[in-house]
């Protein structure tokens, strides 16, 4: 880290030993403007607003499609911390920002657990936290309020909802500045400033203050874990976009590979669209050919080996694959040997050279290893990747090369296209090949320290974590269709090596691998039937769940019993929506394993082997 940003995010955390992080032990506030009067702790933050909310208001958060109520009266107050992005001029630019907007929910007095549970973004974050009339916190951040959690969140410096642009200065520079408080400092401000904010409201001190982040949230919160881990007692973590410099570049390939082996990309909706279709039906045959309980999905898509070029079924009549002749008539869904092979390369991983190894280990595709010329492992086998058939995804190749050109634009991506006044030039990145891709991605990781402040969030010493006593737990999904797991599984790895084996890491982190789930916040399945309520999944603060019991909020009410009680977790037991499968998860290395003669439907079937 630049000793420019650890004096900036420094002077945040000095607070933390002054007066407004101490118990202030002051009269308690009421929810009105005087607030913006009461709360100042320091130059560069602002209230822009303070709104009571009543119970029974319908709240529209923006990851909503339908509106959350709320269960009780809440207080919402509002803040701005600068200085923002200094080196944009143009104030109609995406890129300029006045600085962090927050989101502080605050229960009444009376209903106040006497704890914080700060909710993370997604993303590219952004969203209405600066603007007195928009709510931009997602909906498990005024769940947690509902449910008696003073509860904060953060735009991470930028007001545009999901929207990458703020990452190019108008003058198209990367936007250093912007990224920094992307990065760290919007997720430290955070911490410090709903701290201080909690303690004037209620003229107290929290008991505890816990952190709760999905995805790019996730990630927020790994770099808190790896950077600042006081700020918080406990880290609730659910897949993590950790190194994002690699996953993120790397996530074009599929274009380069179907632009090499296949002569199309998504600029070619039509081809690209017969492609995905043939994807899925291989996903289908994949499941088919692994799924030894017979639930639907794969316990662990790692050990599936399925070759599509091997099977007869899936490659179309007539069609030579390897030691297998194709008998699939329906040439929607079957696939010739060169599709079979790209989905291969695809199935692999990034390579420097377009390489595929079929025969990978189970261990080395679960995030052990790499395998040879391997950048970074891929989605496993059965997990819906067709988005990355039909739709460029060349953000991180754009921001790795510096050069906005390189991102996509509406006509080869589902994503909202990058803003940028310096060219209209668009779709750079069809000139790549897979050398060319491959320079991007380490590209992309040489400038972490300097131009990214280190988003990769990929340090392995946790020495700092374990000192204080604080407590993490992590979860990810083995169909998560966002954030490649075995990455996830790889940091775990190296943090037990760094930090001295298995044992001494589950003191103060344990990680667990849930089947079945894909990426959502809100508990989303997937399954190759789309039968998503038959697969068991962790109960989550969300849309369906508004107010949740500690049993409707599994993973964290183990965090709070590991932090406040001493109780380590250990399996935790999910059962399906629809109550027709139940199994344990397990803290990792151990997994889901069914037991090969029960019935796969009953968690007596299932151990953590």
């Amino acid at each position: 880290m630049s000793i420019m940003k650890r004096k900036a995010v420094g002077a945040t955390l000095l607070l933390a030993a002054c007066g407004y992080l101490s118990p202030a032990w002051a009269d308690m506030l009421s929810c009105d403007d005087g607030i913006k009067t009461a709360f100042r702790p320091d130059a560069d933050t602002t209230v822009v607003a303070v709104r009571l909310v009543k119970k029974g208001e319908e709240l529209k958060a923006p990851d909503a499609p339908q509106p959350v109520t709320a269960a009780a009266d809440l207080c919402l107050v509002k803040l701005l911390v600068g200085p923002g992005a200094t080196a944009e001029k143009d104030k109609n630019a995406r890129s300029w920002s006045e600085g962090i907007g927050i989101e502080v929910w605050l229960p009444t007095h009376a209903n106040w657990n006497e704890r914080i549970r700060n909710y993370g973004g997604g993303g590219w974050v952004g969203g209405g936290h600066r603007y007195a009339d928009k709510i931009g916190s997602k909906v498990p951040a005024i769940v947690n309020a509902n449910i008696g959690y003073a509860s904060g969140t953060t735009d991470a410096g930028q007001p545009w909802y999901q929207d990458g642009s703020f990452a190019f200065l108008s003058d198209g520079k990367v936007n250093v500045e912007s990224l920094r408080d992307f990065s760290v400092r919007a997720m430290v401000e955070q911490a410090v400033k709903t701290k201080a904010l909690v303690n004037l409201y209620y003229g107290k001190a929290p008991k505890y203050a816990y952190y709760d982040g999905h995805s790019q949230g996730g990630r927020q919160g790994l770099k808190l874990v790896q950077e600042y881990p006081e700020l918080y007692d406990g880290y609730m973590i659910a897949q993590p976009a950790l190194s994002i410099a690699k996953f993120g570049t790397a996530g074009l390939y599929p274009q380069i590979v179907m632009k090499t082996e296949l002569g199309f990309t998504s600029a070619d909706k039509p081809k690209a669209t017969a492609f995905a279709a043939k994807v899925a039906a291989a996903n289908k045959r994949a499941v088919v050919a692994c799924d030894k309980a017979g639930l639907g999905f794969l316990l662990d898509p790692f050990a599936c080996d399925y070759n599509p070029a091997r099977d007869a079924d899936m490659l179309c009549a007539g069609e030579a694959g390897e030691g297998v002749t194709g008998n699939n008539a329906d040439a929607a869904a079957c696939m010739n040997l060169k599709e079979a092979n790209a989905l291969n390369r695809i199935w692999y991983g990034a390579t420097s050279d377009g390489s595929f190894d079929a025969a990978q280990s189970a261990g080395a595709r679960s995030g052990k290893s790499l395998g040879k010329n391997q950048l970074w492992w891929t989605f496993t086998k059965s997990t819906a990747i067709g988005n990355l058939i039909t739709s460029a995804s060349s953000y991180g190749v754009a921001l790795a090369l510096q050069d906005v050109a390189y991102a996509p634009d509406a006509s080869t991506s589902s994503g909202e296209p990058i803003t940028n006044a310096s060219t209209n030039v668009r779709n750079k990145w069809l000139e790549l090949d897979y050398a060319g891709l491959a320079d991007a991605v380490n590209k992309g990781v040489a400038l972490q320290p300097t131009l990214f402040s280190d988003l990769i969030t990929d340090k392995a010493d946790l020495a700092k974590l374990r000192d204080l006593a604080r407590k993490v737990i992590v979860h990810t999904g083995l169909v998560d269709d966002a954030i490649p797991p075995a990455g996830n599984i790889n940091y775990h790895e190296r943090v037990m090596a760094a930090m001295g084996g298995d044992a001494e890491v589950q003191k103060f982190m344990r990680m667990y691998l849930v089947p079945g789930s894909a990426h959502s916040s809100q508990g989303r399945a997937y399954t190759v039937g789309g039968k998503n309520d038959s697969v068991p999944l962790p109960n989550l603060p969300g849309n369906a769940n508004q107010t949740p019991t500690r049993e409707q909020d599994q993973f964290f009410t183990a965090l709070v019993d590991w932090v406040e009680k001493g109780t380590a977790p250990g399996e935790i037991l999910l059962t399906s929506r629809d109550n027709s499968l139940s199994y344990p998860v397990c803290v990792y290395p151990l997994r889901t394993t069914w037991n090969g003669n029960g019935d796969a439907k009953q968690a007596s079937s299932y151990s953590c082997r």
